[in-house]
């Protein structure tokens, strides 16, 4: 407390600190007044806005949005509607582990500044409009799913870096569609060097034994989504896929909000 100021947390501003309204002053007026000294800010550049927790309109016609005709299997762009479970190519030498993959967007500068804002910049309030982009891009997964289930991170990580930005977006998930959080059923039990550089392979080799469920009642026969925040090569979905697989899961998709896409393909 200071004066008859007091500090709170302003749900409008990613967890930012702000001051709550004089005694007597309407809310929305100081609401106002806030935003004038301090505006909401894009949530990838940074840049002053209207509209908390949302992009500029340079960084919306940024962001590529990955919309049909999709691969039924890995949820990458095709170059024409070939109809229902149409396939991409890649399959023929490139089968995940996973059942099914969705992801919002492409893998591009700003979705990149999203989820390093996210990560590495102590903003999770982000998740929630990353979640608001996954939403209809994940819809045919969630209408034939259990629950989700973030991807874990080692507790040495997770003191690092002091929030796991997959279960928060799994949260605003949860919450948006309805779907239970399963949180602590799967642990990464083995710390991994950074996966950033390194190709498939070397990523494959990086995550053998990293996860391991720790209770199986709440994997066994279940439909299970993993989330997390961005699928490159799917060394890591599909560590996690063979884990939950392992532990009696029914089905193993992945919803993530970017990926890595060279670019669209012709159907199989």
């Amino acid at each position: 407390m200071e004066g008859n100021k007091q500090w709170v947390v302003d749900p409008t501003r990613d967890g930012a600190v702000g001051l709550a309204a004089p005694f007597g002053w309407p809310r929305a007026l100081f609401k106002r007044a806030i935003d004038l000294v301090a505006p909401p800010l894009c949530a990838a550049c940074r840049r002053p806005i209207t509209d908390p927790r949302t992009l500029c309109a340079t960084c919306w016609r940024e962001l590529t949005l990955i919309v049909p005709p999709v691969c039924d299997i890995t949820g990458t762009p095709l170059a024409y509607d070939a109809g229902p479970g149409a396939r991409s190519p890649e399959l023929a030498w490139n089968h995940p582990l996973y059942d099914r993959a969705r992801a919002a967007v492409m893998l591009d500068k700003v979705s990149r500044r999203l989820v390093h804002q996210l990560k590495y910049h102590d903003v999770p309030g982000v998740a929630a409009l990353m979640a608001r982009l996954m939403v209809p891009a994940i819809r045919d997964l969630t209408d034939e799913a259990d629950c989700f289930v973030p991807v874990p991170l080692h507790r040495r990580r997770l003191a690092a870096r002091r929030f796991n930005q997959s279960a928060l977006l799994a949260d605003h998930l949860g919450a948006m569609t309805g779907l239970p959080v399963v949180r602590y059923a799967v642990q990464r039990v083995r710390h991994t060097p950074h996966q950033v550089g390194l190709g498939r392979e070397a990523r494959a080799n990086n995550l053998h034994h990293a996860f391991a469920v720790k209770d199986r009642e709440q994997v066994a026969g279940r439909r299970i989504v993993v989330v997390d925040d961005v699928l490159t090569t799917g060394a890591t979905a599909d560590a996690l896929a063979m884990t939950l697989r392992g532990a009696g899961a029914r089905s193993v998709s992945v919803a993530v909000f970017a990926r890595a896409i060279a670019g669209a393909s012709e159907p199989a």
